[in-house]
Order: C-alpha cells, then sequence, then structure tokens
C-alpha cells in the first residue's frame, strides 16, 4: 500500500475511534450533568481529574516508550519481546504502587478540597490505576506496530462499555459512586480484550529485563516529565475551579471544557497517534523531507477543519449548551466561547506536538512544557478569584495558545523544519475577523442565518486560499479515484 494511503487509513481508523469514544464521552457528561446536577456531577469530574494525574504519573512515561521502541525494533522479533514485557511489568509495579497510595491518602485529597465526598469515590477509582496503565501500555505495542484497526477497536469497545455500565448504575440510584464503579469495571473488561489481541504479536521474554527496562525508564522519565506537565496544563484549571469556587462552579466547567475537549482533541489526537510512530521511524533513516511533509500537512489539515468547526460553535454556544445540558449549565457560555476561540490554534499544533519526543528530544518538551505550566497557573491564580470560570478559560486559552507557538519554534530552530507560519498567522486572523464581525451583527441579523452566512464564505475562503493544489488532488483522489485522475492531469499539465 502506498505509504500516503496507509497514512490516511490509519489516521481514518483512529480517527473513527476517537469520535466513538468522544462522542460517548460527550454523551456520557450530557447523561451525568442532567441526572447529578451540577453538585454531583462536579464531584465526579473531579474524581476523574485525580485519576487521570495518578495513571499519568504512575506510568512514568512507560506507554510512550513502547511506542517509540516497537516502532524502531518492528522487525527485530527478540527486542521487541524484551521491551513490550519490561513494559508490562513495570507498568503494573508502578500502577499497584500508586493505586494503593491513593487508597490511603483519598481522605486527604478530599480534605484539600473541601469535599469530603471525594474520598470514597477515590478509593473506588485507585483500583483501575494498574489495570489502566498496563491497558495503554499493551495499546503502546499496536500502536508501534501500526496495528491502528486493532488499536482503534479497544477505543470503541471502552467507549461504549463505559456508557452502558454508568447508564445503568445511575439508573439503579448508585449516584457518582456508580458512575466511578463503571470506571472501574470497564478498564477490567478492555484489558481482558486487548490481552486477547496482543497474544499474537510478542511473547513474554525477561531476558535482559534490567538492561531493558533502564534503557526505557532513562527514555521514559524525560518523556514523562513532558507528558506530566502537559497533563497539569490540561487539569489545572479544573483542580484550582475546585479549590477556589465550588463543586457547582466545576460541573459547569466541565461541561464548557467538554465540547471544547471533544471538538478540538479529536481529530489532532487521532494524526498525532499515527504521526508519532511514523516520524520517529522517519527520522531514525534520516528522511527529513518525510518528517517535513507530514508536520506541515498535518498542522494545515487540521487548522482548517479546526477553524471551521470553532467559528460554527461560537455562533451556536448558547444553543449548544441550553438545547443539551440544561439551563443551569449556561452561566458556562462566555468560559466556552474563550475556550474554543483559544484551541483553534492549538489544537492543529497538537496533532505534532509529539515530533519532538519522536525526534529523540524528549528534554525539550519537558522544558516547554514546564514553563508553559508555570504561565497557566499563575494565570489562573489571577483569574479566577476575580471571573470565576471565565478567568479559567482565558488562563486555560492563553497558555494552549503559548505552548502552541513554542512547539513550532522548537521545530524550526531545533530541527530546522519549515514550518509554515504565514499560513498559521493568517487563518488566525482570518478567524478573529470572522468571530468580530458575528459579535457585531449578531444582534442585527438572526445568528443562525449569520451563522450559516459566514461559515460558507469561511468554507469557501478555506479551500480557496489554504489548501494547496497538491491537497486538493489528494482530496479528490480519496473520493473518488476517477476525477482524482482527472485532477491530477490537470495539475501536471501546469
Amino acid at each position: 500500500m502506498k505509504e500516503s494511503t496507509r497514512f490516511a487509513f490509519d489516521i481514518s481508523w483512529v480517527f473513527v475511534s476517537q469520535i466513538v469514544t468522544l462522542g460517548s464521552g460527550f454523551l456520557l457528561n450530557i447523561v451525568l450533568s442532567r441526572w447529578l446536577g451540577p453538585a454531583d456531577f462536579g464531584l465526579y469530574t473531579l474524581t476523574l481529574t485525580v485519576y487521570t494525574i495518578s495513571t499519568l504519573i504512575a506510568g512514568l512515561g512507560i506507554p510512550e516508550t513502547v511506542v517509540k521502541y516497537v516502532a524502531d525494533y518492528r522487525s527485530e522479533q527478540e527486542r521487541l519481546n524484551a521491551v513490550v514485557t519490561a513494559g508490562v511489568i513495570n507498568a503494573f509495579v508502578l500502577g499497584a504502587a500508586a493505586g494503593l497510595a491513593l487508597f490511603f491518602f483519598a481522605g486527604e485529597i478530599a480534605g484539600s478540597f473541601g469535599m469530603p465526598e471525594l474520598s470514597g469515590l477515590i478509593r473506588i477509582a485507585a483500583a483501575a490505576v494498574p489495570l489502566a496503565i498496563v491497558n495503554t501500555t499493551l495499546l503502546g505495542l499496536l500502536n508501534g506496530l501500526r496495528e491502528m484497526r486493532s488499536y482503534s477497536f479497544r477505543f470503541m469497545i471502552r467507549a461504549l462499555l463505559l456508557i452502558v455500565l454508568v447508564v445503568l448504575f445511575i439508573a439503579a440510584g448508585l449516584g457518582p459512586g456508580g458512575a466511578v464503579l463503571a470506571l472501574l469495571l470497564t478498564e477490567v473488561g478492555t484489558l481482558a480484550f486487548v490481552v486477547s489481541i496482543v497474544r499474537r504479536h510478542f511473547r513474554l521474554s525477561v531476558s535482559d529485563y534490567r538492561e531493558t527496562s533502564a534503557k526505557m525508564l532513562a527514555f521514559g522519565s524525560r518523556v514523562f516529565i513532558a507528558s506530566a506537565v502537559y497533563l497539569i496544563n490540561t487539569y489545572t484549571d479544573t483542580l484550582l475551579i475546585g479549590y477556589m469556587l465550588t463543586e457547582i462552579d466545576v460541573g459547569r466547567y466541565a461541561v464548557a471544557i467538554a465540547i471544547a475537549r471533544v471538538a478540538f482533541l479529536s481529530l489532532p489526537g487521532s494524526v498525532s497517534t499515527v504521526n508519532y510512530p511514523a516520524i520517529s521511524e522517519y527520522y531514525s533513516k534520516g528522511l527529513r523531507d518525510a518528517v517535513e511533509a507530514v508536520i506541515n500537512r498535518s498542522i494545515r489539515y487540521c487548522l482548517i477543519l479546526l477553524s471551521m468547526m470553532g467559528l460554527v460553535l461560537i455562533y451556536l454556544a448558547d444553543t449548544i449548551i441550553g438545547l443539551i445540558f440544561g439551563p443551569a449549565y449556561l452561566p458556562a457560555v462566555p468560559a466556552f466561547t474563550i475556550l474554543v476561540f483559544g484551541m483553534i490554534v492549538f489544537g492543529a499544533v497538537s496533532s505534532v506536538g509529539p515530533a519532538v519526543s519522536a525526534m529523540n528530544r524528549p528534554g525539550l518538551s519537558s522544558k516547554v512544557n514546564i514553563f508553559v505550566a508555570v504561565v497557566n497557573v499563575c494565570l489562573d491564580v489571577a483569574l479566577i478569584p476575580l471571573f470565576g470560570i471565565t478567568g479559567a478559560a482565558i488562563g486555560t486559552s492563553g497558555a494552549c495558545t503559548l505552548l502552541a507557538v513554542l512547539i513550532l519554534y522548537v521545530l524550526r530552530r531545533v530541527f530546522d523544519v519549515r514550518i509554515e507560519s504565514a499560513m498559521i498567522i493568517k487563518t488566525f486572523l482570518v478567524v478573529s475577523v470572522f468571530f468580530i464581525a458575528f459579535l457585531l451583527l449578531r444582534d442585527t441579523v438572526h445568528p443562525y442565518i449569520l451563522a450559516a452566512i459566514f461559515s460558507g464564505l469561511y468554507g469557501v475562503y478555506a479551500y480557496r486560499f489554504l489548501l494547496t493544489p497538491e491537497d486538493k488532488v489528494e482530496i479528490v483522489n480519496t473520493i473518488s479515484p476517477v476525477f482524482g485522475r482527472i485532477a491530477t492531469r490537470r495539475l501536471n499539465g501546469r
């Protein structure tokens, strides 16, 4: 299969799984927010945040390391077996230790938020920590081998299982505790599925366990620092809202951030999942032009799609939140609008964010993320007391934009990757113009009519000025090979 075609199919599989996963997660947020109310939904959100941070810290970069070394050793079965075995053993040991720590310190964590109800929920989630880390480690094997269909099926099964269990337990009257219990049982079920899939790809091998573990932990620790700080950037706003405000504010902000993440992390997440092993392989073979092509095309495609989607979400923010989640969550509209606007460029750049680690410089990612984390915390601490959840949105959007700029700077300055910076700046300015025009005219023209007109105009602009002739041919060829050949002949004839 042609490499570009395989790349497109890989992204398609992962993107479908991301849509199913994030779509079911979005549906889950609707169910929980309506059935539990802002307060209990806020408790569940904080529990999920603590759980997610714990799994990342306990993982110590092992899943990401497995992806890289499996991609590097895919033709050397013995070394691949050693890498995956060491990864699974270390993941389980570290996960079990983290789960026990979370269980015994649940009361102290709940007390720091002034929400004693959190302790029981955190103890249930603690049992899922080692399972989750082993799960993601085994997924690293599938990702490194670029077995994206099996990789994607795991996410779809997990998403569907989670929502079914949550609905059953919530309907049975178990409240937020039922939702967290569903999370635990989902990790059990998906781990069993993943084990059945990966058995044919490797065999347990403890040969050179110490040497392999030392090598993996040396690389993984650098990836871990970058990933841990990135996660702090992602969840700082939620944690500080829980600490400074109330569980009701956490619940309302959770709605705003959930929609923004579904919209702006699904596509970039799919692209980056496929990008990571591909860039690692190309870079290790010295194929610099291929690396540059992957990075620029990923950013360009994601930026076009995310900017179009972002404008539509901003235009319809009141309708989306009020209709789907209910009037109790309408105070989240300003925060939602700011988050969407701030994540357009960040979402596009995040599609190639792992490229720095894939090109053997995870330490750079750590430094960039640490700096942005400090800025993020400072902004949130200063703005949340003044503007509530809207202040958290401003801080998060500012930090995300800064992170995107720094990633592009590192790629250009350190790796000499020629980034299409002019296209990114131009797109951001045009989106800003459309956004301001909507704010000025929405009281004169019906918002739905205005949204349709502006969305159409921006779509024409994006196709005319942002896509290259080669992009248009590739898109047409993907949709229809016959028309694609015609477009290719016209392009070559110029």
